[in-house]
Parts: structure tokens; sequence; C-alpha cells
């Protein structure tokens, strides 16, 4: 009796129903379990860190660091600050050479009077 069930097309049909819904639940399975290994080719570590907002975030747990970027910052604003003196110290011979000039020329204008007057007088 067991195989007149096993040649009527219901059981024919329910079993390759089964069959195709074994194959599913195995083929997902398995594209979960080797899927994953495949598609990642970056380290799991860095997927999970944050991007940071400025360049010094990670220092600030670490105290070396946040020495060194001190260091830097410092050394930054001393290159400013030497940039900013040596202008003005340029700017400033440029204003004592402009005004030797004209104490010079002012210097002849006066003599060149004083030589007109001398003329006129005698």
């Amino acid at each position: 009796m067991s195989f007149f069930f096993a040649s009527t097309p219901i059981a024919v049909f329910m079993f390759l129903v089964g069959c195709a819904l074994l194959v599913a639940v195995l083929l997902k399975r398995s594209y979960r379990y080797f899927g994953k290994s495949k598609r990642s080719t970056v380290i799991t570590g860095l997927e999970h860190l944050p991007r940071p907002k400025s360049t010094w975030d990670g220092t600030y747990r670490d105290a070396g660091a946040a020495v060194d970027r001190q260091e830097v910052e410092m050394a930054e604003m001393a290159r400013d600050l030497s940039g900013q003196l040596t202008t003005k110290m340029i700017v400033l011979e440029q204003l004592i050479s402009d005004s030797q000039k004209q104490i010079d020329r002012m210097e002849e204008l006066l003599k060149e009077m004083e030589s007109a007057g001398e003329k006129q007088r005698t």
C-alpha cells in the first residue's frame, strides 16, 4: 500500500517541493557561511572605527601624542611669528632707508638755499 502512495502525482509533487525547499535552505546557509569571507576584503577592525573629525582626534587619550601635538603646534606658531617679525623688520628697514634719502635730499636743498641766499647778498 505504501508503494501505491509513492506513485501518485501529489506525492511526487510534494517530494519535489520538499527537495526544492531543502536545497534553498542549504544554499542560503552556505551563502551565509562562505559569502562573508569573499565579500569583505577590508580589515574588520577598521570598518568600525569612526572617521576623525579633525587631524588630532586620536591623540587626546595618548599623553605622548598630545605632547607631540603641542610641540608641532608650538613650532608652527613660532614659524608664523618669526615670519611676521621678519616682514616687519624688512618694512622698517625700507622706511628707514626712505627717511634717510629724504633727510639727505632736504640737506641738499638747504645747502642750495643757503648758497643761493649768499649769492643774492653779494
